[in-house]
Order: structure tokens, then sequence, then C-alpha cells
């Protein structure tokens, strides 16, 4: 079972993602704010985050920076009620797997995230194959 985490200041977004996603057989865990998200980062091990760019005082982009940092192999999709092309930007070129703007259809959250998940099972399969290949080649 793929696990999710959620990082949104409004209760309402993590309550329906929540839902919407663990309906979709998907465990999920939610967070509030930075603090909380990267606490959870650190001990859910998630396969996928989406979280919010406004965070109070800090922001989604700075969850995705610091994901990335720690070497964390999972796709970060970045939303947002406010969309602008200078976080757009600098999701992009952080590798965020997706920006999307606010109100998100559920169709829309659960194909996106399908996608997500699609993707980092090819990226792990390819390590998984490249370190076989590396042991393999050592003895």
């Amino acid at each position: 079972m793929a696990r999710v985490l959620v990082i949104d200041d409004e209760e309402s977004i993590r309550f329906s993602f929540k839902t919407h996603l663990m309906n979709e057989a998907y465990e999920v865990m939610t967070a509030e704010d930075y603090s909380s998200g990267m606490a959870a980062v650190t001990y859910f091990n998630p396969d996928l985050v989406i979280t919010d760019v406004i965070l109070g005082g800090r922001t989604g982009v700075d969850i995705l920076r610091k994901v990335k940092d720690m070497g964390i192999q999972c796709p970060v999709i970045l939303i947002t009620g406010e969309p602008n092309i200078e976080t757009a930007a600098d999701g992009v070129r952080l590798g965020a797997f997706d920006y999307l703007p606010k109100p998100i259809r559920k169709k829309t959250l659960l194909r996106v995230t399908s996608h997500a998940l699609r993707h980092k099972k090819i990226i792990d399969e390819k390590n998984r194959v490249e370190t076989e290949n590396v042991r393999y080649r050592l003895s």
C-alpha cells in the first residue's frame, strides 16, 4: 500500500484529500505546517508528498528542497491557491513532480497521485537494477 503525505494548513483540504485517497486504498498521513510535515517525512517515509505552497512562515518549495537535500526518492506535488510564475519556476527547477492550482478536483487528485506513484515505482526499480548490476560486476 502506497503511503501519501498531505501537507496543507487548511483542515478542509487535508480532510478531503485524505478521504479521497484512503477510498483508493492509499495509506494517508496529514500535516498542517512545515515542521510537522518534515517530521512526518522522516518517520512516515512517504511514497508521495502533496504539499501546499503557502504554509505560514515556510513554503512547500522549502519542503521540496529539504526532501531533495535529504536524498529521499519520492515525488513531491505542489498545490496552491495563489499560483504564480516564481513558485512554479522554483518547483520545476527543484524537481517537483507537478504544480496544481486550487481548487483541485477529486478526479485530478487521483490521476496525478496515480501517475506520481507509478513514476516512483519505475525510479525505484531502476535504482534496484542499477544496484544489482554494480553488485554483480564487483563479484
